[in-house]
């Protein structure tokens, strides 16, 4: 039986190495994007912990303030618009006021988010 020359065993080797790397890569990614970041996180706990508490228009709007800086920071882009609707609402309130609230939690909901 003939003994493989070196150049294929290195070709071989170097093949496996590329393989691997990407597997190893493709790995991390999918790990990158699972749940919530820090700052999307402290948006939606900020939004929890004020929401029922903010019945009055400079409440809102010190609520709105509060979820907006957090929520600027975050990966999320879902998480940041729906913020941003949420503090564009914050003035008016109302039903405006209450829909964007909804739509703000269910996008922390979504982006694997649960009350503390």
């Amino acid at each position: 039986m003939k003994k493989p020359s070196k150049r294929l065993v290195t070709v071989v080797a170097v093949a496996a190495l590329i393989i691997l790397a990407l597997c190893v890569a493709n790995s991390r990614k999918k790990d990158q994007h699972t749940g919530l970041d820090a700052a999307g996180r402290q948006a939606c706990d900020d939004f929890a912990a004020g929401y029922p508490k903010a019945s009055t228009k400079p409440d809102r709007l010190a609520l709105a303030d509060k979820v907006t800086k957090s929520s600027g920071k975050t990966d999320d882009k879902e998480v940041q618009q729906r913020a941003a609707e949420m503090g564009n609402a914050a003035a008016a309130g109302g039903a405006g006021w209450k829909k964007a609230a909804e739509n703000l939690s269910a996008a922390c909901k979504k982006a694997g988010w649960s009350a503390p």
